[in-house]
């Protein structure tokens, strides 16, 4: 069982559990992956496509849908760029409509901020948690207006160093946050297969946080093999049709691949099953399956058995003796007449 206190997820005896809470599901060791159906900017300025892609990621069964939200003067410095980007930015007066709408369809809601004008407005709505894209891992002052919301926090990592991963944790933690979600991210678009370095979800492990992973790979083989290594949250691009115009189509989900991939990360989180080694409940009826010690010649009363006459054969019924504990049955005495083909049994020698 556990408790939340103050945002952190904790055991009865007070210990913290490498979990956070969005919404009403729980993320992290022993949860189901948390997948993020990512649109980010594939909406294209049209909130018409905002809620196709809600009704496609909903379809797909993600846990939620996540938009970026960001003023594009307020994230770059070329006058080109800018008007580039305002073509795509998620508008302010559509956020209550695509509220209500992403919860009438049963998704959760995110969104990546990128200004701490954006996070307040935001915090007026519900809000389950705030991502930090991998360029804003260092923007101190946004996670410290972030921080003030007392939500969970979803860190990309993309172009970071352990130092510096391990310096936002802290910091974040120095500020009474504890709910901090990291992920493993490579910063190319589409991410090159050589480059995912999926091991440092491994690496990541050790902070005793729930760990994900932001994929940037085409296709849904990096994201299906970083939940068999451990990631608790998937982070993953998708379109209405990578024939669209725009920066992220091109490397997207479409909605029967998106589709796929969650089914295969569902079936993955079946069998990850416990870090023990332990037989099945099948396997448990499998057992008599096993070999047993049998008589391979008539043995008379008082004989002393003999190897040559034994045989191990199969099934292993209850109460037999198993090949094991052959070389003890070796040299003992048969207590009564023993037909070939009987099975050994502890009272039968001596």
């Amino acid at each position: 069982m556990f408790v939340k206190k103050l945002g952190i997820i904790t055991d009865l005896k007070g210990k913290r559990m490498n979990k956070i809470r969005i919404g009403d599901q729980l993320v992290g060791e022993g949860e189901p992956t948390f997948i993020i159906a990512e649109a980010g900017s594939n909406h294209d300025g049209k909130i018409e496509q905002v809620k196709k892609l809600i009704d496609i990621a909903a379809d797909a069964g993600v846990d939620a849908v996540k938009f970026q939200a960001f003023k594009a003067d307020k994230l770059f410095n070329t006058e080109e760029t800018v008007q580039k980007l305002k073509k795509i930015e998620f508008k302010e007066d559509w956020y209550e409509e695509i509220f209500d709408y992403a919860h009438n369809k049963g998704i959760i809601l995110l969104f990546s901020v990128f200004d701490e004008k954006t996070v307040d407005i935001l915090s007026n709505y519900d809000m389950s948690a705030y991502k930090i894209a991998s360029y804003e891992l260092l923007h101190f002052p946004l996670l410290e207006e972030i921080i003030k919301k007392d939500k969970p926090i979803i860190l990309s990592t993309g172009m970071a160093n352990q130092l510096e991963v391990e310096k936002v944790i802290n910091w974040i933690n120095s500020k009474g946050n504890d709910q901090i979600m990291v992920m493993h991210c490579v910063s190319q678009y589409p991410a090159q297969i050589d480059d995912v370095n999926l091991k440092s979800i491994t690496a990541l492990k050790k902070y005793n946080l729930p760990v994900g992973f932001s994929d940037h790979t085409l296709g849904i083989y990096a994201s299906i093999a970083a939940v068999a290594m451990g990631s608790n949250m998937i982070e993953k691009h998708f379109t209405i049709s990578r024939s669209l115009e725009g920066p992220d189509h091109s490397y997207s989900l479409e909605p029967s691949e998106l589709k796929e991939m969650v089914n295969g990360i569902r079936q993955v989180d079946k069998m990850l099953g416990v870090e023990e080694i332990v037989p099945s409940n099948y396997e448990l009826n499998q057992r008599e399956s096993r070999r047993a010690i049998y008589a391979k010649n008539d043995i008379k009363t008082g004989q002393v058995i003999e190897k040559d006459d034994l045989i191990i054969l199969r099934p292993s019924p209850e109460g037999c003796l198993l090949p094991e504990e052959v070389d003890n049955i070796i040299g003992k005495m048969a207590l009564k007449q023993i037909k070939k083909g009987d099975l050994l049994k502890k009272d039968l020698i001596k």
